[in-house]
């Protein structure tokens, strides 16, 4: 009997231990953000160049981290903007790691042409969710329309990485699109996302609070895109409206969830 409850209590600290595991978000720019969980970690958006003075970039120093330091397993891509992604940058890590693999959508993977073994294409046919299991990871890839109706031919991919412990979702360059009942077919607040990383105009929409908590019901927010040329106050503003917000504005800036 007390070997039993040895073997009980052990069963119970190793999975209540598992199930509290943090994941270290690192922020590398504009949408950038590269995610461990001391195992496995992936980049995404995270290698782009200069774009534009109303975006921040990873330096040369901060890509040869990436090479160097974090070697992220895989890279993943929302879509190919050049705020986002970079077919040089890309090729460059593919070519360092050559255990890494990378994810996108027609429009990037059909450039990254020497790495076809490597590459994995999520469909934008339609939203039907995309699993594919990478070492230890689940991932997870669905259309997500991109913002902005002069960008309607631009394919953009949401992500649900799975790190066992915790679900962390990317949407890329999106927003409510009510219009459309965007969220209503994505159908993620099923999904059980513990991180949702959004783009921070998600959260001037009078009713954001409740569009996030009933579409998707994450436990932490992340915002980003964030302008290098945002006025103070107003990401003051933003961040007295929404105290419980991680907002990311400075590179290499790094949180434990």
């Amino acid at each position: 009997m007390l070997k039993r409850f040895f073997l009980l209590s052990l069963i119970i600290f190793s999975v209540s231990g598992f199930s509290q595991k943090k994941i270290s978000v690192i922020y590398t720019g504009n949408m950038g953000v590269y995610i461990s969980n001391g195992e496995s970690s992936v980049l995404i958006d995270g290698l782009h160049s200069k774009y534009g003075d109303d975006y921040l970039f990873p330096p040369t120093s901060l890509i040869n981290k990436i090479h160097t330091d974090l070697q992220p397993d895989v890279i993943l891509f929302t879509h190919h903007h050049g705020d986002h992604f970079s077919t040089l940058l890309s090729n460059d890590y593919l070519n360092f790691n050559k255990k890494a693999v990378l994810f996108g959508p027609n429009q990037i993977t059909e450039k990254i042409t020497p790495f076809n073994n490597r590459l994995f294409t999520i469909a934008t046919s339609d939203y039907k969710k995309q699993t594919i299991k990478i070492k230890k990871l689940d991932i997870t890839g669905v259309k997500i329309n991109h913002a902005g109706k002069r960008h309607t031919t631009v394919e953009n991919i949401g992500y649900i990485i799975d790190f066992k412990s915790k679900k962390v979702l990317h949407v890329g360059d999106t927003n409510w699109m009510n219009d459309i009942n965007l969220f209503n077919r994505l159908k993620l607040v099923n999904d059980g996302i513990d991180i949702a990383i959004l783009p921070y105009w998600m959260l001037l929409d009078n009713n954001a609070s409740q569009l996030i908590k009933n579409h998707i019901n994450a436990k932490q927010i992340i915002a980003t895109h964030i302008s290098p040329k945002i006025k103070k106050q107003e990401l003051q503003d933003l961040k007295k409206k929404y105290p419980e917000v991680h907002f990311l504005t400075i590179l290499e800036e790094q949180i434990q969830l």
